[in-house]
């Protein structure tokens, strides 16, 4: 029987806790650390570079750490001193299926944020990366004109040939902007050109791909929108973690179910 440790009160935590106890797995759930020994030990996905930190010099050699974005030179450290560190975004299929539900949960806060229905509107999506892809084709298959910000000639033929347009430089044509780069490319001089009714859905992690002290001086809808699978989807979030902790725990996952 396996003996895990869950720390982060977010909902796909919470989620994890269920099935690993329905699985008969002995758990442990709370939010900081308890002595105990584990097998495993589930990091939340948003916060696992603080967690990290806090708990690093308890863990033991051949003790499993699952997160996300582990802090590179401390990672390093520990997986020297025989600590697995597993990080779920890398794992195969996991970053598209994250992608996913991103996509689907910017598309909700669109919605949420708009004064007007998606069909037939003029959306930019900055970045066609595996969350751009999937965004721009939820947002055509909801009626959405779709124009592609992309610098790789690749991708932007990629984004040519499932139905989007190139963006030409205006800025002030969009009803709504969706920014999946994770760096600042919506400076002031960007902003300026746009409606003052755009709505901006900002995908990429803090601080964000936008000059935000310049749309909190104009007025403008924008939107920071970090963590959306466990804010939306956390159940299936959590299933996609769920499968990639027994892929790396095969023989102490299936001691129970044998």
């Amino acid at each position: 029987m396996g003996r895990f440790l869950i720390l982060g009160k977010e909902e796909r935590q919470k989620y994890l806790f269920q099935m690993l106890c329905d699985r008969g797995q002995t758990v442990t759930y709370c939010d900081s650390w308890l002595d105990g020994g584990y097998d495993a030990i589930l990091l939340p996905v948003a916060k696992t570079a603080e967690y990290f930190k806090q708990i690093a010099d308890r863990l033991q050699a051949g003790e499993y750490v699952f997160g996300c974005n582990f802090p590179a030179e401390l990672a390093e450290y520990k997986r020297k001193q025989g600590i697995f560190l597993i990080d779920y975004m890398k794992e195969e299929g996991a970053a598209y299926e994250n992608a996913v539900a991103t996509a689907e949960g910017a598309v909700v806060e669109a919605v949420l944020a708009g004064k007007e229905v998606l069909f037939g509107q003029r959306a930019l999506v900055m970045g066609y990366g595996r969350c751009g892809q999937i965004l721009a084709r939820r947002l055509q298959g909801l009626g959405v004109n779709v124009a592609v910000y992309e610098k790789d000639q690749e991708k932007q033929g990629m984004a040519l040939a499932c139905g989007c347009a190139s963006h030409q430089g205006d800025w002030h044509s969009y009803a709504y902007v969706f920014n999946t780069i994770p760096e600042r490319v919506l400076d002031a001089g960007r902003l300026s050109a746009m409606r003052r009714d755009v709505v901006i859905i900002d995908l990429a992690s803090r601080p964000g791909g936008l000059d935000y002290g310049y749309c909190q001086q104009n007025n403008l809808n924008a939107k920071l929108c970090g963590g959306l699978p466990a804010r939306y989807a956390p159940k299936s979030a959590a299933e996609l973690l769920m499968k990639i902790i027994e892929a790396n725990l095969k023989e102490v996952m299936s001691y129970v179910a044998g």
